[in-house]
């Protein structure tokens, strides 16, 4: 019970950090739908690029809907949050952070891993508009077998998964459009990335 109140409480922290990187780049409302559907893609995607032992997103499991990627965790940290009242909806039922709720996100973890690798993935995000998430998501091949599967199990996000076979299979070519990757930072690299991956091949499946 105490591990799941303390993964509920760090998930928290996470939905928090998210929130707040989201209002600085103008997202001033989030929909739930996308709080999963980013976590699932920083989880995802941080395998992709990190090599460290070290995983900020290995407590959550996703499963699928038909609605994109869902996690009990991310579901359960944000019920928490409404009866904290640190987070309301508008008449929408877009997510709204409350002022001064940030605390939480500091005083968590000490750790900043996650908040940075947030951020990271939302800049990359805004540059191409929030509908960019549910076309990756989409088109993401583990997705979309479990789909047409019906498979509830859930979904593999590490390493070999699919998902990061196919992004790997293409990682040789983007990197031959790039003079030097040694002189480039993560940023940098994955917003040329994410650019060439838009623009090559989910355009082309779309």
């Amino acid at each position: 019970m105490k591990e799941k109140t303390i993964e509920t409480f760090n998930a928290s922290s996470d939905v928090i950090s998210l929130l707040e990187i989201s209002r600085g780049i103008g997202w001033n409302t989030v929909r739930e739908q996308s709080i999963q559907r980013i976590i699932y893609f920083a989880k995802v995607f941080y395998s992709f690029v990190s090599n460290e032992t070290y995983f900020p997103f290995e407590s959550y499991h996703f499963s699928t809907t038909f609605s994109g990627p869902y996690s009990e965790l991310i579901n359960r940290s944000i019920a928490f949050l409404r009866s904290k009242k640190i987070i309301t909806e508008d008449e929408e039922g877009n997510i709204i952070l409350n002022e001064g709720s940030q605390a939480i996100s500091e005083s968590s973890n000490d750790d900043t891993s996650s908040s940075a690798w947030l951020k990271i993935i939302i800049y990359i995000l805004s540059l191409y508009g929030e509908n960019r998430i549910y076309n990756f998501i989409i088109h993401d091949p583990l997705y979309k077998e479990a789909i047409a599967t019906n498979t509830q199990k859930e979904l593999d996000t590490g390493i070999e998964n699919t998902s990061i076979s196919v992004l790997n299979q293409f990682r040789t070519a983007f990197e031959e459009t790039l003079e030097d990757t040694s002189s480039i930072d993560e940023k940098e690299y994955l917003e040329l990335y994410f650019e060439y991956i838009f623009s090559k091949i989910i355009t082309q499946k779309g």
